[in-house]
């Protein structure tokens, strides 16, 4: 349950955060909030500090970043959220002030419920952080940088990235930002059914660069609880972009969200380079053929002679079927890694992708859907092996 206290809402506004089960809300009028003895330590929820404060619309601009930033040096732990119209002058402020979110009055109850559902977790874990300095517990929530990467276009690594960021945001839900770095022919929003207001070349474009909370206007929510910053439609975006942004894109993702998935270009680009450097995982994708599986060998061993190689890496082997000629023995020789799982060919696949609903948000998950699940597991226990759904017959690859 969430502690959250409201100061200055209208009464629209506190029926909207009511509306949500588990939590527990406390509202302050606008108009003893703005007195000039209004003290800070009578934010109190049933003589507990509150885990989240809302201002709200009736709050002036001045009153409410004084007091954030008061609250974000007295008490850190507190996760604070100012409704307002995000322009680009209050996201600054607010972002020099402390604030975590800043939601505009107008936004859709499901806006709503997700800043409540990321507002809590981030206050949990930076109460966690505060409590314990026990390694074990930096571990578990450390974040990750997650690269889906193939030499070869075609081999469904957006599928997998996809369904990877469903499947992590069931673990850590509104934790979770899939990027689309494919920044030629991203098609993310496509496989996800999204109509972004922004992509990822308003990210660089903007002045404000890659700086937090600017840095989340430029994201996209989707039902199954995480984030998408999906790619530009405008090929021509890509000439723009150098292995610098990419970085500082990635490093500022990665201190907001606890896993950052990236959907990558084919091949090795600079700023797919860029990424890899970022990485703390690799998941090679290759489909069951010859060309595709020595393209991917060739690729691990050119990020290995240029030590980028991350040092957790999987193996993916997709369109798997028995009339390949292939085995999984036969590529692991030739990669020289285990295939870690095989992701069966699967018409629910093909119907996921253009319906824009990921395998792992159907009812009924198939062969597919399990092996992709196979996939989230490993990222869940940090690489840990996972044993390929079948093997096949047919003649070696030399």
């Amino acid at each position: 349950m969430s502690r959250i206290l409201l100061l200055g809402g209208d009464g629209g506004l506190e029926y909207r955060l009511g509306q949500f089960p588990g939590n527990l809300l406390v509202p302050i009028a606008a108009s003893v909030v703005e007195r000039p003895e209004f003290d800070l330590r009578s934010l109190m929820v049933e003589d507990h500090l509150p885990d989240i404060v809302v201002f709200g619309p009736q709050v002036t601009r001045h009153t409410a970043m004084s007091l954030a930033s008061l609250l974000d040096a007295m008490h850190p732990q507190i996760t604070v959220v100012l409704v307002a119209d995000p322009t680009t002058d209050v996201m600054l402020e607010a972002m020099r002030s402390g604030i975590r979110d800043v939601l505009s009055p107008e936004a859709s109850d499901e806006e709503y419920r997700i800043m409540l559902l990321k507002a809590h977790d981030h206050s949990s874990r930076r109460d966690l952080r505060r409590r314990s300095t026990d390694t074990e517990v930096e571990r578990v929530v450390e974040s990750r940088v997650v690269v889906v990467a193939s030499p070869k276009g075609g081999v469904g690594k957006s599928t997998i990235a996809v369904n990877l960021a469903v499947g992590l945001a069931r673990q850590a839900p509104m934790d979770v930002v899939l990027v689309d770095l494919d920044l030629q022919f991203g098609d993310i929003a496509t496989h996800l059914d999204l109509k972004p207001a922004h992509s990822l070349a308003d990210v660089f474009a903007s002045q404000g660069g890659v700086d937090t909370l600017l840095l989340k206007t430029f994201l996209t929510a989707h039902p199954a609880n995480f984030y998408a910053l999906c790619g530009s439609e405008s090929p021509a975006a890509a000439d723009k972009v150098g292995p610098k942004q990419v970085r500082a894109l990635l490093s500022s993702l990665a201190a907001q969200f606890r896993y950052v998935i990236v959907d990558t270009g084919a091949g090795l680009d600079e700023p797919t380079l860029a990424a890899l450097e970022e990485a703390n995982d690799a998941v090679f994708v290759s489909s069951m053929d010859v060309a595709s599986v020595r393209n991917v060998r060739k690729e691990i061993e050119v990020l290995a002679t240029l030590s980028i190689l991350p040092g957790a890496r999987h193996l993916v082997l997709n369109f798997a079927d028995r009339d390949s000629g292939l085995t999984v023995r036969d590529v692991e020789a030739v990669v020289g890694l285990p295939v870690n799982v095989v992701v069966p060919r699967a018409v629910e696949v093909s119907l996921s992708s253009n319906r824009g609903v990921p395998v792992l948000m159907a009812k009924k998950g198939g062969p597919a859907a399990k092996a992709m699940n196979n996939v989230v597991k490993r990222l869940e226990s940090d690489g840990e092996s996972a044993k390929p759904a079948f093997a096949h017959k047919g003649v070696a690859l030399t």
